[in-house]
């Protein structure tokens, strides 16, 4: 254990490692939906990271905290929102589609599906912030988090590895390959880099995990009225292949992905804004000092007003 303690930042970047590639390990269970299976298989790697961070000394970051809670929401709402948009922006096209005489081709699962998805999402949102974020994060800010730029590279890095390992490389990486990975990897980039900010100010993991889980659900609420969700959960980022088809795919995926790196770039800005005004030191949550945010009465007094001297 003093091993561990005095090189917490290494042990980190391995189980966070480790962690995700468990993703290859996991058992699946094909007696139940693919959604369901989906979803088991990401409560079974958050509990496995959830022993990684207790290993670390990080368990109680994981308590939930109502204020938290609350402050993330409110500070983090903005991928929602994107993702609220987006999905209104689909649900119209529908309608519009079927006033117009088109089928609607609802899924007659649509209900069940829309549960499922719900689930899935939370699973998914609750590994992911782990892993990234509790872990990865809490880790690099254990050994950098002392400095305002230390807390800067923390949440850059940890978040350029979230969006770059949302990405699965192609056997044959030409440049529209290529460009694809990179436009797909920043566009997480910049959802992950406003969740990690915000993980810091609020350190409330459960806000930021309630957050990825919306953003998720309400970009594949859509796909699940249509009963298209199992072809885009086994699908790729990336289109690779050499015929007409193909290229052409590739070619709209490109244009598909810029336009999502200038909508989720609103993200970074947000970010970046939240960063100027976080205090540091932010050692992350395998020290002592680091508590969630609504433990202490000060905490819940928070609200962004100045604080009159005592006595009046």
């Amino acid at each position: 254990m003093a091993l561990i303690k005095r090189h917490k930042q290494g042990w980190a970047c391995w189980l966070t490692a480790a962690g995700y590639l468990a993703l290859a390990f996991v058992p699946g269970f094909a007696a139940l939906p693919l959604l369901a299976d989906q979803a088991l298989q990401r409560v079974l790697l958050f509990t496995l990271v959830a022993g990684m961070i207790a290993l670390l000394g990080g368990v109680r970051s994981l308590a939930p905290s109502a204020v938290g809670v609350r402050r993330a929401l409110r500070e983090g709402c903005l991928p929602v929102l994107l993702s609220l948009g987006l999905c209104a922006l689909e649900v119209t096209a529908l309608l519009q589609a079927s006033a117009a005489g088109e089928a609607l081709g609802l899924s007659p699962t649509w209900l069940p599906d829309l549960v499922l998805l719900a689930l899935f999402c939370a699973s998914v949102g609750l590994y992911e912030e782990a892993l990234f974020r509790v872990l990865l994060l809490g880790g690099i800010l254990s050994r950098h988090g002392r400095t305002k730029n230390g807390v800067v590279g923390a949440v850059l890095v940890s978040s350029v590895v979230f969006g770059a390992l949302h990405v699965t490389a192609t056997p044959s990486i030409g440049v529209l390959e290529l460009a694809q990975m990179l436009l797909k990897t920043a566009q997480t980039a910049c959802v992950g880099l406003l969740f990690a900010v915000v993980y810091v100010r609020t350190r409330s993991f459960l806000g930021v995990a309630a957050l990825h889980g919306l953003a998720d659900f309400l970009l594949m609420a859509p796909l699940a009225l249509l009963g298209e969700l199992e072809g885009t959960l086994e699908g790729s980022y990336v289109s690779s292949g050499a015929d007409v088809a193909a290229v052409a795919l590739a070619s709209t995926l490109i244009v598909v992905y810029v336009a999502a790196v200038a909508v989720y770039a609103l993200c970074a800005v947000r970010a970046w804004g939240l960063l100027e005004t976080t205090p540091v030191p932010q050692e992350g949550p395998f020290e002592s000092g680091w508590a969630p945010v609504g433990e202490t009465p000060a905490d819940e007094k928070d609200d962004g007003l100045p604080v009159p001297p005592p006595g009046l």
